[in-house]
């Protein structure tokens, strides 16, 4: 037997395998690499970026239901969030081009939502997008959110000024102070949801006064607060019953005018009646131009900033790709009537798309 010759013979069969092999390994790449391709392909660019299928995905899942729901005409919708999708992109190149950057507990935070495997089934359960770009998606709003403090911040006072002046009538009297104040609420509704009757409301105003008179006197008012206040969005934290406000009328009349009358360190005294209940009012302080320093005017003024950003850098995509790619993820998507023939109601100018890290979306001004 020639040993030589078997193992050359064994010697070209491995070497048919490995061929083979390398050819499927190639084949494999190939594919792999045209789905990753198609899933980072651009659905729209702008200047400085894109938008891919993938990221759109994420978006349109997560939010076209809701929309639809919140009365949305059903034919916009595609686009609608499209422009979500796109606005958050630039705000996002915008604000790493100024230094921002994914803070360590930032990305802690997010990284413990995505460790949730009930989280994460849910999301599997539900939805046909990648967890992976959701998961990019919420560190992106963590820099946005981030991008937004750092203008606020950053951002001189006279323009805060001139944002809060222009929101007024040419010649109207403008209040730019804070006005630091706080409150014991007894409110009008019961445990149950319902409102009180006549009897309730006066048994209610007699402990009411009680408690006045113990503040009025001097007593801990913050301790008042905690024990006695109904209203849960202000017993809480270092100082509780504090509610700072401007005269801006987003704070019911009757509150205001009270507060105007006094004086600071003075405890109403009078209960001051709204829809709401019975309040007594203490005025620790008022600062003096203090809307210019509030984080949260300051907050909105930074968001209006991006009011034009979609134009700015110049959103471009082709609307027949565009509805073809939406039909492909949805074949539901535009096959309802235009809300023009319909009762459908519209969203007003102004209105946003948000979602939170549990993964539930809102609209807001």
């Amino acid at each position: 037997m020639d040993i030589k010759n078997k193992n050359l013979k064994a010697g070209n069969e491995n070497g048919i395998i490995i061929a083979i092999l390398a050819i499927l390994l190639v084949l494999v790449l190939v594919i792999v690499g045209t789905v990753v391709l198609k899933d980072n392909a651009a659905v729209a660019k702008f200047d400085g970026g894109k938008v891919t299928k993938k990221e759109y995905q994420v978006y349109y899942e997560m939010f076209s239901s809701y929309l639809k729901s919140y009365g949305y005409d059903s034919n916009s919708i595609p686009e609608e969030i499209l422009l979500k999708a796109a606005q958050d992109k630039m705000i996002v190149t915008d604000a790493k081009k100024a230094g921002v950057k994914l803070s360590k507990e930032d990305k802690k935070e997010v990284d413990e939502i995505f460790s949730n495997e009930e989280y994460i089934n849910y999301f599997k359960e539900n939805y046909d997008f990648s967890i992976d770009t959701l998961r990019q998606i919420y560190y992106n709003d963590y820099i946005i959110q981030a991008y937004i403090k750092k203008l606020a911040t950053e951002t001189e006072d006279a323009k805060i000024e001139e944002y809060i002046k222009n929101q007024y009538a040419e010649g109207e009297t403008i209040d730019m102070n804070e006005y630091d104040t706080s409150h014991i609420l007894f409110s009008f509704t019961k445990d149950d949801g319902t409102s009180m009757t006549d009897e309730e409301k006066a048994n209610l105003k007699a402990t009411a006064e009680g408690v006045l008179a113990r503040a009025v006197a001097g007593e801990d008012f913050a301790a008042l607060a905690k024990e006695y206040s109904d209203d849960d969005g202000t017993v809480e934290g270092d100082n509780p019953g504090q509610y700072k406000m401007y005269m801006d009328g987003n704070t019911v009349q009757e509150y205001s005018d009270a507060v105007k009358s006094m004086k600071p360190g003075e405890v109403k005294a009078t209960l001051v009646e709204t829809a709401y209940g019975y309040h007594i009012i203490k005025l620790n302080a008022v600062n003096e131009n203090g809307r210019v320093k509030s984080e949260t005017v300051r907050e909105q003024y930074a968001n209006t900033l991006f009011d034009n950003i979609v134009e700015d850098k110049h959103l471009d995509y082709d609307l027949e790709a565009f509805k073809k790619y939406v039909k492909s993820i949805d074949a539901d998507a535009y096959s309802a009537q235009s809300a023009t023939d319909t009762d459908t109601a519209t969203p007003t100018d102004g209105q946003v798309i948000n979602v939170d890290e549990n993964g539930n979306v809102t609209t807001g001004e």
